[in-house]
Protein backbone atom coordinates (compact mmCIF):
# COMPACT_ATOMS: atom_id res chain seq x y z
CA UNK A 1 0.00 0.00 0.00
CA UNK A 2 1.09 3.58 -0.57
CA UNK A 3 -0.08 7.17 -0.14
CA UNK A 4 -1.18 9.08 -3.22
CA UNK A 5 -1.47 12.85 -3.06
CA UNK A 6 -4.00 14.24 -5.48
CA UNK A 7 -4.00 17.97 -6.20
CA UNK A 8 -7.32 19.49 -7.16
CA UNK A 9 -7.18 23.23 -7.61
CA UNK A 10 -5.20 24.63 -4.70
CA UNK A 11 -5.92 21.73 -2.37
CA UNK A 12 -4.06 18.44 -1.91
CA UNK A 13 -5.90 15.26 -0.83
CA UNK A 14 -4.38 12.07 0.60
CA UNK A 15 -5.55 8.62 -0.51
CA UNK A 16 -4.35 5.22 0.63
CA UNK A 17 -3.91 3.09 -2.50
CA UNK A 18 -3.16 -0.56 -3.16
CA UNK A 19 -2.25 -2.56 -6.27
CA UNK A 20 -2.86 -6.23 -6.97
CA UNK A 21 -2.91 -8.56 -9.94
CA UNK A 22 -6.15 -9.75 -11.54
CA UNK A 23 -5.30 -12.40 -14.13
CA UNK A 24 -2.79 -10.66 -16.41
CA UNK A 25 -3.52 -7.11 -15.32
CA UNK A 26 -2.36 -4.96 -12.41
CA UNK A 27 -5.30 -3.18 -10.79
CA UNK A 28 -4.92 -0.13 -8.56
CA UNK A 29 -7.68 0.80 -6.14
CA UNK A 30 -8.30 3.33 -3.39
CA UNK A 31 -8.33 1.76 0.07
CA UNK A 32 -9.47 4.90 1.86
CA UNK A 33 -9.61 8.68 1.69
CA UNK A 34 -7.32 9.93 4.46
CA UNK A 35 -7.95 13.66 4.44
CA UNK A 36 -6.91 17.03 3.06
CA UNK A 37 -3.46 18.56 3.54
CA UNK A 38 -1.86 19.67 5.77
CA UNK A 39 -1.62 16.33 7.64
CA UNK A 40 1.16 15.05 9.87
CA UNK A 41 2.62 11.54 9.53
CA UNK A 42 1.03 10.67 12.90
CA UNK A 43 -2.41 11.76 11.72
CA UNK A 44 -2.05 9.62 8.60
CA UNK A 45 -0.86 6.62 10.65
CA UNK A 46 -3.87 6.91 12.98
CA UNK A 47 -6.24 7.05 9.99
CA UNK A 48 -4.65 3.96 8.44
CA UNK A 49 -4.76 2.07 11.76
CA UNK A 50 -8.56 2.47 11.84
CA UNK A 51 -9.05 0.79 8.45
CA UNK A 52 -10.35 -2.81 8.85
CA UNK A 53 -7.98 -5.50 7.57
CA UNK A 54 -10.85 -6.98 5.59
CA UNK A 55 -10.92 -3.82 3.47
CA UNK A 56 -8.27 -5.09 1.03
CA UNK A 57 -10.13 -8.33 0.42
CA UNK A 58 -13.30 -6.38 -0.30
CA UNK A 59 -11.48 -4.29 -2.88
CA UNK A 60 -10.12 -7.34 -4.66
CA UNK A 61 -13.54 -8.64 -5.53
CA UNK A 62 -15.65 -7.20 -8.31
CA UNK A 63 -18.66 -5.43 -6.76
CA UNK A 64 -21.93 -7.17 -7.59
CA UNK A 65 -25.63 -6.57 -7.10
CA UNK A 66 -25.69 -8.45 -3.77
CA UNK A 67 -23.15 -6.00 -2.35
CA UNK A 68 -25.81 -3.28 -2.62
CA UNK A 69 -29.18 -5.05 -2.45
CA UNK A 70 -30.54 -7.89 -0.35
CA UNK A 71 -32.67 -10.65 -1.87
CA UNK A 72 -35.94 -8.95 -1.03
CA UNK A 73 -34.85 -5.70 -2.67
CA UNK A 74 -33.71 -7.51 -5.82
CA UNK A 75 -37.05 -9.33 -5.89
CA UNK A 76 -38.90 -6.02 -5.50
CA UNK A 77 -36.92 -4.46 -8.35
CA UNK A 78 -37.67 -7.39 -10.63
CA UNK A 79 -41.37 -7.23 -9.76
CA UNK A 80 -41.40 -3.50 -10.40
CA UNK A 81 -39.67 -3.95 -13.77
CA UNK A 82 -42.17 -6.62 -14.88
CA UNK A 83 -45.11 -4.49 -13.86
CA UNK A 84 -43.68 -1.47 -15.67
CA UNK A 85 -43.23 -3.55 -18.86
CA UNK A 86 -47.00 -4.11 -18.81
CA UNK A 87 -47.68 -0.41 -18.32
CA UNK A 88 -45.73 0.59 -21.42
CA UNK A 89 -47.86 -1.75 -23.51
CA UNK A 90 -51.07 0.03 -22.59
CA UNK A 91 -53.18 2.11 -24.94
CA UNK A 92 -51.07 4.94 -26.42
CA UNK A 93 -53.25 7.64 -24.85
CA UNK A 94 -52.94 6.02 -21.42
CA UNK A 95 -49.14 5.86 -21.79
CA UNK A 96 -49.04 9.56 -22.71
CA UNK A 97 -51.17 10.46 -19.70
CA UNK A 98 -49.05 8.29 -17.40
CA UNK A 99 -45.84 10.00 -18.44
CA UNK A 100 -47.55 13.40 -18.36
CA UNK A 101 -48.27 12.65 -14.72
CA UNK A 102 -44.64 11.65 -14.14
CA UNK A 103 -43.18 14.66 -15.96
CA UNK A 104 -45.24 17.11 -13.93
CA UNK A 105 -43.86 15.79 -10.65
CA UNK A 106 -40.36 15.13 -11.99
CA UNK A 107 -39.83 18.55 -13.58
CA UNK A 108 -41.30 20.36 -10.58
CA UNK A 109 -38.92 18.55 -8.21
CA UNK A 110 -35.73 18.49 -10.31
CA UNK A 111 -35.99 22.23 -11.02
CA UNK A 112 -37.06 23.18 -7.50
CA UNK A 113 -33.87 21.53 -6.21
CA UNK A 114 -32.02 24.09 -8.35
CA UNK A 115 -34.04 27.04 -7.04
CA UNK A 116 -36.98 27.28 -9.45
CA UNK A 117 -39.95 28.85 -7.61
CA UNK A 118 -42.90 27.56 -9.66
CA UNK A 119 -45.31 25.60 -7.48
CA UNK A 120 -46.55 22.12 -8.40
CA UNK A 121 -49.90 23.61 -9.44
CA UNK A 122 -48.18 26.24 -11.60
CA UNK A 123 -46.01 23.51 -13.12
CA UNK A 124 -49.14 21.58 -14.08
CA UNK A 125 -50.75 24.67 -15.64
CA UNK A 126 -47.61 25.44 -17.65
CA UNK A 127 -46.77 21.94 -18.86
CA UNK A 128 -50.24 20.48 -19.35
CA UNK A 129 -52.50 23.47 -20.05
CA UNK A 130 -50.00 25.83 -21.73
CA UNK A 131 -50.77 28.61 -19.25
CA UNK A 132 -47.80 30.66 -18.13
CA UNK A 133 -48.12 31.54 -14.43
CA UNK A 134 -47.73 35.26 -13.65
CA UNK A 135 -44.96 36.59 -11.42
CA UNK A 136 -42.15 34.39 -12.78
CA UNK A 137 -39.31 35.34 -15.09
CA UNK A 138 -38.74 33.64 -18.44
CA UNK A 139 -35.79 31.66 -17.13
CA UNK A 140 -38.06 29.73 -14.76
CA UNK A 141 -40.63 29.18 -17.51
CA UNK A 142 -38.03 27.90 -19.99
CA UNK A 143 -36.49 25.78 -17.23
CA UNK A 144 -39.71 23.75 -17.09
CA UNK A 145 -40.45 23.74 -20.83
CA UNK A 146 -36.89 22.60 -21.60
CA UNK A 147 -37.18 19.82 -19.04
CA UNK A 148 -40.37 18.55 -20.64
CA UNK A 149 -38.94 18.67 -24.18
CA UNK A 150 -35.72 16.94 -23.10
CA UNK A 151 -37.54 14.14 -21.29
CA UNK A 152 -39.80 13.64 -24.31
CA UNK A 153 -36.67 13.40 -26.46
CA UNK A 154 -35.02 10.67 -24.37
CA UNK A 155 -38.29 8.76 -23.94
CA UNK A 156 -38.98 8.74 -27.68
CA UNK A 157 -35.46 8.19 -29.03
CA UNK A 158 -33.78 6.24 -26.19
CA UNK A 159 -30.35 7.48 -27.34
CA UNK A 160 -27.11 5.71 -26.41
CA UNK A 161 -25.02 7.55 -23.86
CA UNK A 162 -21.84 9.13 -25.16
CA UNK A 163 -20.07 12.50 -24.97
CA UNK A 164 -22.12 14.12 -27.74
CA UNK A 165 -25.41 12.96 -26.22
CA UNK A 166 -24.46 14.37 -22.81
CA UNK A 167 -23.66 17.75 -24.37
CA UNK A 168 -26.91 17.64 -26.37
CA UNK A 169 -29.03 16.93 -23.29
CA UNK A 170 -27.33 19.76 -21.40
CA UNK A 171 -27.88 22.12 -24.35
CA UNK A 172 -31.57 21.20 -24.53
CA UNK A 173 -32.06 21.76 -20.80
CA UNK A 174 -30.38 25.19 -20.87
CA UNK A 175 -31.79 26.36 -24.20
CA UNK A 176 -32.78 30.07 -23.95
CA UNK A 177 -31.42 30.12 -20.39
CA UNK A 178 -27.62 30.07 -20.67
CA UNK A 179 -25.43 30.80 -23.70
CA UNK A 180 -22.64 28.56 -22.37
CA UNK A 181 -23.87 25.41 -24.08
CA UNK A 182 -22.54 23.11 -26.79
CA UNK A 183 -19.33 22.06 -25.03
CA UNK A 184 -17.78 21.31 -21.66
CA UNK A 185 -16.63 24.23 -19.53
CA UNK A 186 -13.17 25.68 -20.13
CA UNK A 187 -12.65 27.40 -16.77
CA UNK A 188 -12.49 26.15 -13.19
CA UNK A 189 -15.57 26.58 -11.01
CA UNK A 190 -16.38 26.20 -7.34
CA UNK A 191 -19.68 24.77 -6.08
CA UNK A 192 -20.73 27.00 -3.20
CA UNK A 193 -21.12 25.09 0.06
CA UNK A 194 -19.97 21.78 -1.45
CA UNK A 195 -17.47 19.60 0.37
CA UNK A 196 -15.68 18.53 -2.79
CA UNK A 197 -13.55 20.01 -5.54
CA UNK A 198 -14.84 19.85 -9.10
CA UNK A 199 -12.58 18.57 -11.86
CA UNK A 200 -10.20 21.30 -13.05
CA UNK A 201 -11.22 22.48 -16.53
CA UNK A 202 -8.07 21.13 -18.19
CA UNK A 203 -8.93 17.58 -17.03
CA UNK A 204 -12.68 17.53 -17.81
CA UNK A 205 -12.39 15.78 -21.19
CA UNK A 206 -10.14 13.14 -19.61
CA UNK A 207 -12.42 12.57 -16.63
CA UNK A 208 -15.51 12.36 -18.85
CA UNK A 209 -13.74 9.75 -21.00
CA UNK A 210 -12.95 7.79 -17.84
CA UNK A 211 -16.57 8.07 -16.69
CA UNK A 212 -17.93 6.84 -20.01
CA UNK A 213 -15.38 4.01 -20.08
CA UNK A 214 -16.48 3.04 -16.56
CA UNK A 215 -20.15 3.15 -17.64
CA UNK A 216 -19.66 0.96 -20.71
CA UNK A 217 -17.52 -1.58 -18.86
CA UNK A 218 -20.13 -1.97 -16.08
CA UNK A 219 -23.50 -1.55 -17.83
CA UNK A 220 -23.85 -5.28 -18.38
CA UNK A 221 -22.42 -6.27 -14.99
CA UNK A 222 -24.35 -4.18 -12.47
CA UNK A 223 -28.05 -3.72 -11.87
CA UNK A 224 -29.12 -0.56 -13.77
CA UNK A 225 -30.15 1.16 -10.54
CA UNK A 226 -26.65 0.68 -9.08
CA UNK A 227 -25.16 1.82 -12.37
CA UNK A 228 -27.25 4.97 -12.55
CA UNK A 229 -26.66 5.97 -8.90
CA UNK A 230 -22.87 5.64 -9.18
CA UNK A 231 -22.80 7.26 -12.63
CA UNK A 232 -24.78 10.18 -11.24
CA UNK A 233 -22.34 10.79 -8.38
CA UNK A 234 -19.27 10.62 -10.63
CA UNK A 235 -20.89 12.98 -13.16
CA UNK A 236 -21.83 15.52 -10.49
CA UNK A 237 -18.31 15.42 -9.04
CA UNK A 238 -16.73 16.12 -12.43
CA UNK A 239 -19.23 18.98 -12.91
CA UNK A 240 -18.48 19.28 -16.64
CA UNK A 241 -20.66 22.35 -17.31
CA UNK A 242 -20.85 25.85 -15.89
CA UNK A 243 -24.51 25.45 -14.93
CA UNK A 244 -27.20 22.78 -15.19
CA UNK A 245 -25.08 19.86 -13.95
CA UNK A 246 -27.73 18.68 -11.48
CA UNK A 247 -30.58 18.79 -14.00
CA UNK A 248 -28.41 17.11 -16.65
CA UNK A 249 -27.20 14.44 -14.23
CA UNK A 250 -30.71 13.55 -13.08
CA UNK A 251 -31.94 13.39 -16.69
CA UNK A 252 -29.05 11.06 -17.60
CA UNK A 253 -29.87 8.89 -14.57
CA UNK A 254 -33.40 8.42 -15.85
CA UNK A 255 -32.15 7.72 -19.37
CA UNK A 256 -30.03 4.86 -18.01
CA UNK A 257 -33.12 3.41 -16.32
CA UNK A 258 -35.30 3.84 -19.41
CA UNK A 259 -32.67 2.16 -21.61
CA UNK A 260 -32.91 -0.81 -19.25
CA UNK A 261 -36.74 -0.88 -19.27
CA UNK A 262 -36.89 0.31 -15.66
CA UNK A 263 -39.21 3.19 -14.72
CA UNK A 264 -37.63 6.61 -14.21
CA UNK A 265 -37.43 8.03 -10.71
CA UNK A 266 -38.01 11.36 -9.00
CA UNK A 267 -35.64 12.79 -6.42
CA UNK A 268 -38.06 14.88 -4.39
CA UNK A 269 -37.10 18.40 -3.38
CA UNK A 270 -38.08 17.65 0.23
CA UNK A 271 -35.34 14.99 0.22
CA UNK A 272 -32.73 17.48 -1.01
CA UNK A 273 -30.74 17.45 2.24
CA UNK A 274 -30.50 13.63 2.21
CA UNK A 275 -29.67 13.70 -1.50
CA UNK A 276 -26.72 16.03 -0.93
CA UNK A 277 -25.64 13.97 2.07
CA UNK A 278 -25.35 10.69 0.14
CA UNK A 279 -23.61 12.50 -2.72
CA UNK A 280 -21.08 13.92 -0.25
CA UNK A 281 -20.30 10.46 1.14
CA UNK A 282 -19.74 9.05 -2.35
CA UNK A 283 -17.63 12.05 -3.38
CA UNK A 284 -14.87 10.59 -1.18
CA UNK A 285 -14.50 7.58 -3.48
CA UNK A 286 -11.95 7.40 -6.26
CA UNK A 287 -13.39 8.59 -9.58
CA UNK A 288 -12.46 5.42 -11.47
CA UNK A 289 -13.41 2.77 -8.88
CA UNK A 290 -16.47 1.51 -6.99
CA UNK A 291 -16.00 1.72 -3.24
CA UNK A 292 -18.91 -0.35 -1.91
CA UNK A 293 -19.08 1.31 1.52
CA UNK A 294 -19.02 4.83 0.09
CA UNK A 295 -21.55 4.09 -2.65
CA UNK A 296 -24.04 2.06 -0.61
CA UNK A 297 -25.83 5.16 0.78
CA UNK A 298 -26.53 6.73 -2.63
CA UNK A 299 -27.62 3.40 -4.13
CA UNK A 300 -29.98 2.88 -1.17
CA UNK A 301 -31.32 6.42 -1.63
CA UNK A 302 -31.99 5.84 -5.34
CA UNK A 303 -33.70 2.53 -4.53
CA UNK A 304 -36.02 4.21 -2.05
CA UNK A 305 -36.85 7.06 -4.45
CA UNK A 306 -37.55 4.60 -7.27
CA UNK A 307 -39.98 2.58 -5.14
CA UNK A 308 -41.71 5.74 -3.90
CA UNK A 309 -41.99 7.13 -7.45
CA UNK A 310 -43.44 3.89 -8.74
CA UNK A 311 -46.06 3.63 -6.01
CA UNK A 312 -46.97 7.31 -6.29
CA UNK A 313 -47.10 7.56 -10.09
CA UNK A 314 -46.87 4.45 -12.24
CA UNK A 315 -48.76 1.96 -10.05
CA UNK A 316 -51.89 4.11 -10.42
CA UNK A 317 -52.14 3.47 -14.16
CA UNK A 318 -53.39 0.45 -16.08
Amino acid sequence: MYIEKKKIGKNVYNYLKTSFRVKDKVVTKTVAYLGKEPMTKEQIKRKIAKIPKSRIQELKKQPSNIDFFNKEQLKELEKLKKDFSKKIKLDEKLIQDMFKDFKTFYIYNTNTIEGNTLSLQETNLLLNENKSPPGHDLREIYDHINGKETFDFILKNKPAIDKDLIIKIHSMLLNRIDKRIGSFRTHDVRVFGAGFETTPARYIKTDMKLLLRWYHSNKNKLHPLILTAIFHEKFERIHPFYDGNGRTGRMLSNLILILNKIPPLIIENKKRKKYYEVLSIAHKADLTTMDIDLYKPIVAFFYKELVITYKKIFSKWG
